[in-house]
């Protein structure tokens, strides 16, 4: 049985919403076929199908908010048992019974054993997620199985090994220490029982993750999952925060009472939703600091109707094209802080703000640092028209190393962008307005544009986003370095 999960449409996405099924159960489904609409954080994707069969069940319904990696269908054989690894039951993560799985015969298991190594490890869903939590390596690991499969014993057994056999099982209680014979007698009416204490692979990654944005301590929580495990719904029934524990950022202002004769209120879509929760943890989390330069654009405005008849392109491509050498010219700007880790990158995933209809999205260029002005012309409008039509695919929002938001068409004077991480920075482009520029000891009127760097300070220091402006400045005031490529 194929499992269909939630797919991870972006880098931030944690959610996804189911907005329409466009099979039915019992329905014979292909590979291509458009299972069902889905929303991320970012825009609405169609789901597409990779495993031809019979689509058996539809384990969460249209409008229901799934977790990524969470099954919401399966796909099997004409005939075939659709079992119970269904997203949300508890059934899911029980190993299956040996007699109520196929065993192939010996040629079979044979042939699957030797395919085996080159594609991914049988394993069960519980067993996934046992070596998720261990840190565990499938490819190492022997199934006892029916057909090889690797079931959660085998994990287990393979962690003791790694760990020297001292680290508990999950859901495991860690054993008590031996008492010594010379150890005084207690009488057992003196003895008060104590609890022991929460393990923190006794909580699912996925609550974990719930319970620090909430600052709710796991601790407190009785786990109803397998083996006393704590569960997202565990997290989320367990009310508010803690005393003592610094709540999220989304949730420090307190809730405003509004009565139905001040104001029409309704609950926020989906996507506003995640847009706040991200926006609010980028400003929260990086440190923000912020360089602005002007920029003299008399030369290249000059310029604009060559561009425009000769590649289609407006000054964006430019901007966008001198973003990209100003990068190459300094790479220590396209790199990104995540969790103690320095993230190097070896393109440049240019990322540009697109406004659609369902709101504000971030479009990425793979490895632009390749493209020429023609290049970049022609990257960057397909991208919009994907972003516009809801068609973005997931390359096409993976890991903006540098993202661009632009304003310029609004007759914005400045504005400071919020970082869109990966990003490290984010450059805010306004308009280009006549402005007094000085030339020689002449004061003349120009066409001047304000830039904005919305610099992570983590990574970025001021030094180097000076640098970087300095260079963007000199890119874009000498024209024919960028308007005559192509």
């Amino acid at each position: 049985m194929y499992e269909v999960t939630m797919p991870k449409l972006s880098d931030s996405m944690e959610v996804g919403r189911i907005i329409a099924w466009r099979v039915r159960e019992g329905d014979w489904v292909r590979e291509g076929d458009i299972l069902a609409e889905v929303e991320s954080d970012k825009a609405t994707m169609e789901l597409e199908c990779f495993k031809r069969g019979v689509l058996h069940k539809i384990a969460r319904p249209a409008g229901s908010e799934v977790p990524v990696g969470e099954v919401i269908a399966l796909i099997g054989a004409k005939g075939e048992a659709a079992g119970t690894a269904v997203a949300g039951r508890k059934e899911a993560d029980a190993e299956p019974k040996a007699a109520d799985a196929p065993v192939p015969a010996p040629e079979t298991a044979e042939r699957q054993g030797q395919a085996q190594p080159a594609t991914r490890p049988a394993a069960s869903p519980y067993a996934r997620r046992v070596a998720a939590e261990r840190g565990v390596d499938l490819a190492g690991v022997k199934g006892s199985g029916p057909a090889g499969r690797i079931v959660a014993k085998d994990v287990e057994a393979a962690a003791k090994t790694k760990d020297g056999g001292t680290r508990p099982s999950v859901g495991e209680p860690t054993p008590a220490a031996p008492v010594t014979a010379t150890a005084p007698a207690v009488p057992a009416a003196s003895v008060t029982p104590v609890a022991p204490a929460a393990s923190p692979r006794a909580v699912e990654p996925r609550a974990r993750v719930v319970a620090e944005k909430r600052g709710i301590d796991t601790s407190r929580i009785a786990g109803t999952g397998v083996g006393g495990r704590v569960t997202v719904a565990d997290v989320t029934a367990s009310g508010a925060p803690q005393p003592g524990l610094k709540p999220s950022a989304d949730e420090e202002l307190p809730v405003l009472d509004v009565t139905p004769d001040e104001a029409d209120i309704t609950d926020a879509p989906f996507r506003l939703r995640t847009q706040a929760r991200r926006v609010t943890a980028s400003k929260h989390v990086i440190p923000h600091f912020y360089l602005t330069r002007s920029i003299d654009m008399t030369a290249l405005v000059a310029q604009r109707e060559r561009l425009k008849s000769e590649l289609n392109a407006t000054l964006t491509h430019v901007i966008m094209l001198a973003v990209v050498r100003a990068l190459g010219l300094h790479p220590e700007a396209n790199r990104s802080y995540d969790h103690g880790r320095i993230i190097a990158w070896k393109g440049v995933n240019l990322g540009l703000a697109v406004d659609t209809p369902e709101g504000l999205t971030v479009a990425v260029i793979p490895h632009a640092q390749k493209l020429d002005l023609k290049g970049i012309v022609d990257a960057a409008r397909a991208l919009v028209d994907r972003a516009r039509a809801g068609k973005l695919a997931v390359e096409d929002r993976r890991h903006p190393t540098f993202t661009i938001s632009n304003l310029g068409m609004f007759d914005v004077e400045q504005f400071e962008a919020i970082i869109n991480p990966p990003s490290a920075m984010t450059l805010a482009v306004a308009s280009i307005l006549p402005a007094p520029v000085v030339r020689g000891d002449k004061v003349e009127v120009g066409q001047v544009m304000s830039l904005t760097l919305s610099c992570d300070h983590r990574i970025i220091d001021g030094v180097a986003a000076a640098k970087f402006m300095k260079d963007l400045k000199g890119l874009l005031e000498n024209a024919g370095s960028l308007a005559g490529e192509g």
